[in-house]
């Protein structure tokens, strides 16, 4: 670790490279958000455990330049988030470090992982500390479990499926009614009640997404050359055509 450090800090200094020099945090924020996705597609792909190491220096190396900004501007270091993050790991695992309880539930971890977090942050509600930047997705996912902390959940998994169909109805009633804006929040309630779907059976909405996503590029870039290969061809596809050859594809 301290090899990077030492690097990032070379990097930073006077007679260092330009294009590091000038990076703030929020200049690194989409370099962040890339290496993070990276780092989820080389676990997804499940191929080797080289380009996972590699992708795992990049992101390490976002939060060594983060750091080293930070100590430039005397407010922390390297070796401060270090601390920190291993002081926080053991006040939330007083089941292993204090009791040596291993016979809690899930849920019961959960409860007591939710309980010590919010106590930390001096948290007067479940919903502040959400961050307003994070994609909705992701976000529905958090405020869903922290309401599901305090128990406001549905009973079974059927039950949240029929939410889904509800709120589906009212999708195609707004759509007869021609209203946008009322069709807008539907749509929104539709999404965040999938979230609550996804998350009763441990399936994260936004990787969910992703995947499906992928799937559509991989099945329509075969409809794509069919496309160009008619419009070469001086005629055009119709959609029965398109909708067959997306079926072979399938």
């Amino acid at each position: 670790m301290k090899k990077l450090i030492d690097i990032v800090a070379r990097l930073r200094s006077p007679d260092g490279c330009p294009w590091d020099k000038k990076q703030t945090h929020a200049s690194l924020i989409p370099y962040l958000l890339e290496e993070v996705w990276e780092v989820i597609e080389e676990i997804q792909q499940e191929k080797t455990d080289a380009p996972l190491k590699e992708e795992l220096g990049d992101l390490l190396l976002q939060i060594v330049l983060h750091a080293q900004i930070a100590q430039e501007q005397d407010l922390f270091t390297m070796d401060d988030v270090v601390d920190a993050i291993s002081e926080k790991m053991v006040l939330r695992h007083p089941h292993v470090f204090q009791t040596n309880d291993g016979g809690l539930s899930d849920k019961d971890l959960k409860l007591q992982w939710h309980k010590i977090k919010s106590n930390e942050k001096n948290r007067k509600s479940i919903t502040e500390g959400i961050p307003v930047g994070a994609p909705a997705l992701l976000n529905a996912l958090t405020i869903s479990k922290r309401a599901a902390s305090l128990g406001f959940d549905w009973e079974t998994p059927g039950d949240v499926l029929l939410k889904v169909e509800e709120e589906l109805d009212e999708v195609r009633h707004e759509m007869k009614t021609g209203n946008a804006d009322k069709l807008e929040e539907e749509l929104g309630d539709l999404l965040f009640t999938i979230t609550n779907l996804a998350r009763v059976y441990n399936i994260n909405p936004e990787l969910a997404l992703k995947k499906g996503n992928d799937k559509f590029i991989r099945r329509f870039t075969v409809v794509e050359k069919e496309i160009i290969k008619a419009k070469k061809e001086g005629t055009e596809l119709s959609m029965e055509e398109m909708q067959s050859c997306w079926e072979t594809t399938k």
